[in-house]
């Protein structure tokens, strides 16, 4: 039977193979009764010479390429989890296959933006806002009512997996999807119904704006008073990338300005925000806690996408989620 082992620092392994995870890995396979851990590796070593599979998650340990080596039989590392690029590249080198969960982490993220863009077209946030201020929540009482769900404008700001998933999910909806991408292929444009916009474009017209810009010095602060200034009214900006590409100095700014405005900020910069930070008392900010992830109940996704793809080596079939030498230079 296939030997295979957990590999983990910290306590994510529990939460992610949670549920019944970990005991489908124990019952289904050959594995070492141990937790492979930074500090525990070298001593074990030599009891997994005939390993071949690592389980992990967040807290893959960074194993130098001669710890690496001492594993001459393993052929494959599934991580339920997204970024493998801290860790990956002396497995890759040594020609283990090397399995990423980001699909699986995405779906939660692209299905948080879902429903905060449908409620963002409807003017919720506002109006419940409203609602509470002046008393009344009769259809006809005066509280702020967004444009709906019918022909409004949406704006991606890159288009990597999670902004594409998103699309995928507002495909059964009425709306006009526009995309700030240098990625994305006439075929792509059609596939996702997508009109390729510039940034400045895509801040005029959009109705509600997300931002999935990746994490790079290159696009930090990108987002600024200029292009939060072309919003146009009642527009909404959500945030669920990074919270280093808004300049957050310009967007309180704007927002002080603009009360017509919205902000949905599931992430900021720094994170969390200091506590005289005005996102905290702004009435036209929503914070949230990083929910947008895996959370909880949806950790459990990654681990049953890891477990699948461990099926699918041992009986020859395609292994989806699979990251490539060359992919480590760009992915995040």
């Amino acid at each position: 039977m296939t030997k295979v082992a957990f590999f983990n620092d910290g306590p994510r392994l529990a939460q992610v193979y949670a549920q019944g995870r970990s005991e489908t890995v124990l019952k289904q396979f050959n594995t070492y009764p141990k937790i492979i851990n930074s500090e525990n590796f070298d001593i074990l070593a030599p009891e997994l010479q005939d390993l071949e599979v690592i389980f992990t998650t967040w807290g893959m340990p960074r194993l130098t390429q001669g710890q690496v080596d001492k594993l001459p039989k393993l052929k494959l590392l599934l991580h339920a989890a997204g970024s493998v690029k801290k860790f990956a590249e002396p497995f890759l080198n040594n020609g283990v296959r090397v399995i990423s969960a980001a699909d699986a982490n995405s779906e939660p993220v692209a299905e948080f933006c879902l429903a905060q863009i449908l409620l963002a077209t409807k003017g919720f946030f506002r109006n419940t806002q409203d609602c509470r201020e002046i008393k009344n929540n009769d259809h006809f009482g005066g509280a702020f009512i967004g444009k709906g769900n019918y022909g409004a404008e949406v704006a991606f700001i890159s288009a990597g997996r999670i902004a594409r998933r998103t699309m995928e999910l507002l495909a059964p909806f009425n709306l006009k999807l526009l995309a700030v991408s240098g990625s994305m292929t006439p075929e792509d444009c059609r596939r996702y119904k997508v009109e390729l916009v510039s940034m400045g474009e895509a801040f005029e017209r959009a109705y509600v704006i997300s931002n999935h810009l990746p994490d790079t010095k290159k696009t930090e602060g990108l987002i600024n008073k200029a292009l939060l200034m072309k919003m146009q009214q009642n527009a909404t900006l959500i945030n669920t990338g990074r919270g280093a590409q808004i300049n957050e100095h310009d967007l309180i700014e704007v927002l002080q300005d603009r009360v017509d405005l919205t902000a949905l900020l599931d992430v900021t910069f720094p994170e969390p925000s200091l506590p005289d930070s005005a996102l905290y008392t702004l009435e036209n900010v929503h914070l949230s806690s990083h929910l947008a992830g895996s959370v909880n109940d949806e950790y459990v996704r990654m681990a049953d996408f890891v477990i699948e793809q461990m099926h699918n080596w041992l009986q020859g079939r395609e292994l989806q989620g699979e990251v490539l030498s060359e992919q480590l230079a760009y992915i995040a």
